[in-house]
């Protein structure tokens, strides 16, 4: 990643909030009719729900013992496609990123020819996250407070646009979709059986040793330490001094922030909007 000089804005597009010079509204439209090669895995997450650590784990899983591969840093062995950073034209990336919903994702990538991983989490940890991530980031605007944070939040006003809609939408769709939906709840639970069970869709092998070898690289604290997945070295889009890219990579962090009242006021919402969808989250 190149340090940008630009200045950075946030801008609308199909009512979901981006950020220049990041995206563009043109590089968003091109994207629909963007061919992919249906042998690169997608992997789809709203923001803040461990989109860097499954990125990690796919990427180790399709190394195939390539140590050459894990010098390279992680934003490059899995690109954002919204990016503008990505050029469309390369075609050796691992996979490909991606936090976009699914009316904008290339038209390409709804069949089942593609093998797409989702990344789901307890969406008030996400709010959480995200709520420290916009302090820390350059690139976003830091939030007033965590009960206006909050209010955008549930609005969709934020980065990316509604939660609620996102997972609703993809998960809609699983049928036309070859998707397997990860809890990020689960990877912290179990991480041995979540490599398993994605290198299993992955069509990958693992033996013993390359097991023990991609859990022992997928830590929290390897993962921090590492500066190929750390993001120390891209100083123009992170505020070292405002905190870190790791923070804690727990689950239940919510209720050391959400008062009484907020989470009362979440919860209601929560209902209203996802009531009768079947994916349940731990710790709610």
């Amino acid at each position: 990643m190149e340090n940008s000089e630009e200045p950075m804005t946030y801008f609308r597009h199909n009512g979901i909030i981006f950020c220049s010079p990041f995206h563009s509204a043109e590089r968003l439209e091109r994207l629909k009719d963007f061919n992919i090669d249906p042998h690169i895995p997608v992997l789809i997450t709203y923001p803040k729900s461990g989109t860097t650590w499954m990125q990690q784990i796919m990427s180790l899983i399709l190394c195939n013992d390539n140590d050459s591969k894990k010098m390279i840093n992680l934003y490059t062995r899995a690109p954002w496609m919204e990016s503008v950073r990505f050029n469309l034209e390369i075609r050796d990336c691992q996979i490909l990123t991606t936090h976009l919903n699914y009316q904008m994702v290339p038209n390409c990538v709804k069949s089942k020819m593609f093998k797409i991983i989702y990344v789901t989490r307890n969406p008030k940890d996400v709010i959480v996250s995200s709520y420290h991530f916009h302090k820390y980031s350059r690139f976003l605007e830091a939030p007033k407070n965590f009960q206006d944070f909050l209010e955008n939040f549930v609005e969709g006003n934020v980065f990316f646009g509604s939660w609620f809609e996102h997972i609703r939408d993809w998960h809609s769709h699983k049928d036309e979709l070859n998707i397997l939906f990860v809890a990020y709840e689960d990877m912290k639970n179990d991480l041995r059986s979540v490599v398993q069970k994605v290198a299993s869709f992955l069509n990958k092998k693992l033996d013993e040793e390359t097991l023990e070898s991609i859990l022992n690289q997928c830590t929290f604290k390897h993962m921090k330490e590492n500066p190929k997945t750390n993001y120390k070295d891209v100083s123009d889009l992170f505020n070292s001094e405002s905190g870190s890219f790791y923070r804690k990579g727990i689950t239940g962090d919510w209720k050391n922030y959400f008062l009484v009242s907020q989470n009362e006021w979440f919860d209601s919402i929560y209902q209203e909007k996802m009531g009768d969808f079947p994916l349940k989250f731990d710790n709610m």
